[in-house]
């Protein structure tokens, strides 16, 4: 038998090892896919690449462009990334407009952060039975533990979907796309988080395709 205060200190390790596994998860439930790189692109790393978040809400687009700026500060890298709110700190202009200031800065590169879909999903989920623990406390002060059947009856789960698609462009050949993927992630764990964890596995794809150093 073990006494109420062992009990709750065991609650709250389990507590702590629950949420680290979901903190975890939530890391690893981002999915890549359609990746694509131009076979034919043999020109090396880019050196100073213009992150354009294609964002309606201002904030959105600037954390979202902080974002893989961040990343690719982590990574101690070579290649620059600015953020176009930099550049067009109020709504982004036309593509002619944005062409020429980059050229003017000295930019050969473009990546486009634009989010493809936010979709709701329903998930069925059958029923199920678990045996948890319960406590029995008898009149002399201690716990005692045994366990019982907890039946989990069939439900329909909501789940939502967020994909984005991310697109570098080369600047000296009339944006010529030579780098393409999309994430994929169901029920992030939180906004910062799925865009920590977008910008930091797109640019390591760029790093690995040798098209940022």
């Amino acid at each position: 038998m073990k006494s109420k205060k062992t009990l709750i200190i065991i609650n709250v390790l389990l507590l702590l090892v629950g949420v680290s596994l979901l903190l975890v998860s939530g890391c690893s439930s981002i999915q890549m896919y359609n990746m694509w790189h131009d076979p034919t692109y043999n020109a090396g790393p880019l050196n100073k690449v213009l992150v354009v978040a294609m964002r309606k809400d201002s904030l959105n687009r600037r954390m979202w462009e902080d974002a893989f700026v961040s990343a690719m500060m982590e990574q101690r890298a070579k290649t620059t990334f600015v953020s176009s709110y930099q550049l067009f700190p109020d709504q982004l202009p036309d593509t002619l407009t944005i062409r020429e200031r980059v050229r003017q800065e000295g930019f050969d590169g473009i990546l486009i952060i634009s989010r493809i879909t936010l979709d709701t999903l329903q998930k069925y989920v059958p029923g199920y039975t678990t045996y948890e623990p319960a406590y029995y406390e008898p009149w002399w002060g201690f716990y005692d533990t045994y366990w019982q059947a907890v039946y989990h009856p069939e439900h329909t789960e909501t789940e939502k979907e967020v994909t984005v698609r991310t697109d570098l462009l080369l600047v000296q050949e009339n944006g010529k796309m030579v780098w393409s993927v999309t994430s994929r992630a169901i029920d992030p764990a939180s906004p910062v988080q799925f865009r920590n964890s977008v910008a930091e596995l797109a640019t390591n794809d760029l790093k690995k395709q040798d098209l940022i150093h």
